[in-house]
């Protein structure tokens, strides 16, 4: 069990669209395995291979061999869509509601304690507790909590912050999540 954190701890933070953009994606990784582009590829690739599999059944019939094949290409195309351009119509998603919603982008403070976060602006001032988000992912970059009673996504930059204070914050949210915390695998070329 990891150590008890005692004194809390304060991030100053503003958002842009890509650190939510990020987040998004990367709680939505977790909390949603069956929404993981790889799945959704190979269950089309897996459809396609299914009816391909029927094709030396269908021989003598040209009408039954033509839709099979049909049925196998365009299961193949939709898995490779959904390979390249999932990823990317997510982003997009996160993006333009990031940017329909002015508050997300205020500059923040945000105080972390074992049992809640604190978040200021200039126009909110809101308590969320550990307990009402189902799940803590952790980048490179940043940590979000998702699923929040105020803020379905709360964010936290790890990028500006000196190495010790991003480890504070790190074991911090890895205590108050133990279970519901998870690592996003490194990668390279994108999501």
């Amino acid at each position: 069990m990891p150590k008890k954190i005692e004194e809390p701890v304060t991030v100053q933070q503003t958002l842009t669209a890509r650190d939510f953009a990020e987040a998004f994606q990367a709680a939505l990784f977790f909390s949603a395995p069956m929404r993981r582009r790889s799945v959704r590829m190979l269950m089309c690739i897996t459809a396609g291979g299914i009816a391909a599999s029927f094709l030396p059944l269908s021989w003598a019939r040209v009408s039954a061999r033509t839709t099979l094949i049909v049925v196998s290409v365009l299961c193949l195309a939709a898995g490779i869509i959904i390979w390249f351009f999932q990823p990317v119509w997510q982003r997009n998603r996160a993006e333009n509601w990031f940017r329909c919603c002015p508050l997300a982008a205020l500059p923040a403070k945000i105080t972390l304690s074992r049992r809640s976060a604190e978040i200021v602006t200039e126009c909110e001032h809101m308590v969320e507790y550990w307990t009402d988000f189902s799940l803590c992912v952790e980048t490179d970059r940043l940590i979000c909590a998702a699923g929040g009673r105020q803020r379905f996504l709360l964010v936290l930059k790890k990028e500006g912050l000196p190495s010790e204070q991003a480890e504070e914050l790190s074991g911090l949210m890895r205590y108050a999540f133990d279970g519901r915390w998870y690592r996003m695998p490194s990668r390279k070329g994108g999501s």
